[in-house]
């Protein structure tokens, strides 16, 4: 390909690209990636600010086409025809591997084989790589999709079992809770029973009491009878005292007016008479 005891100049990098020029008429894939690869060497060889006239004047390529002959030796390197990738690149021309670089190279071989690229134009060829790109980015797109769902869900698994978890612990506090209102409500019966328990008891020992000293004071038949009247008192006392209350909560102006005259008499009876 180059005689590597000459001196590589860009004179000499010139003639080599202009050789393969006249040589095909059309240029076939491998041709360009070694004119894009002298390309390269030779504006790595130029001062800053030579590139552009050494194109116009040594090889008449703008610099739009020298970048696509460079790009294209950058994405498919040296042509290799021991290479299986090569086999399918080796007829491809100059525009149709330009064509392809919009597909990745890791799909590029598996993609060529797919086209029969002999009968295709450029604009057919062009047409299907970008069908192409429309399908992976649709894949790729349901892909995201799909991930960002799976993430969703397995956030949503994660906030159900969370809650899970605050149900089982509010459950297992109602559970204490119930317990403790349990205890408290049957102790509060206890102490009521127990308060009960505790005024009869002193009751019966203030008329015990009461009973003693008139025995001692009186004769016992007027005890008796007086402890008679006394339990009788008690009884209508205690009888008038609740449906006082029962009135009371019916016709609250009419029962103040009784509460008064209950007291009143009361009150005289007890002056009168004691």
């Amino acid at each position: 390909m180059e005689d590597v005891g000459a001196e590589r100049t860009p004179l000499v990098i010139a003639a080599e690209i202009n050789t393969m020029k006249q040589q095909v008429s059309k240029v076939l894939l491998h041709n360009a990636i070694e004119i894009g690869c002298r390309l390269a060497e030779a504006k790595n060889l130029l001062p800053h600010g030579k590139w552009g006239r050494w194109l116009e004047e040594s090889v008449s390529y703008s610099q739009k086409t020298a970048g696509n002959l460079i790009r294209l030796f950058e994405e498919y390197g040296l042509p290799q025809p021991a290479s299986p990738n090569w086999k399918a690149l080796s007829n491809l021309s100059y525009t149709q591997g330009l064509i392809l670089l919009g597909v990745p190279e890791e799909e590029r071989a598996q993609f060529i084989a797919e086209l029969d690229l002999e009968t295709m134009s450029t604009r057919e060829l062009q047409k299907a790589v970008q069908e192409r790109n429309r399908a992976a980015a649709e894949r790729d797109q349901a892909r995201q999709e799909k991930t960002e769902l799976q993430q969703l869900l397995a956030d949503q698994e994660g906030q159900l079992t969370k809650m899970s978890g605050e149900q089982d612990n509010l459950l297992n506090k109602v559970a204490e809770l119930t317990q403790a209102k349990a205890k408290s409500e049957a102790k509060a019966e206890q102490l009521s029973l127990d308060l009960q328990s505790l005024r009869q008891d002193t009751a019966a020992q203030v008329i015990d009491r009461m009973r003693n000293r008139l025995d001692e004071a009186y004769h016992k038949a007027r005890a008796n009878k007086v402890a008679f009247l006394y339990e009788s008192l008690d009884r209508t006392f205690r009888e008038l005292t609740w449906e006082l209350q029962q009135f009371a909560k019916e016709e609250p102006e009419s029962y103040k007016v009784y509460k008064n005259k209950l007291i009143n008499f009361l009150t005289k009876s007890l002056k009168a008479n004691m």
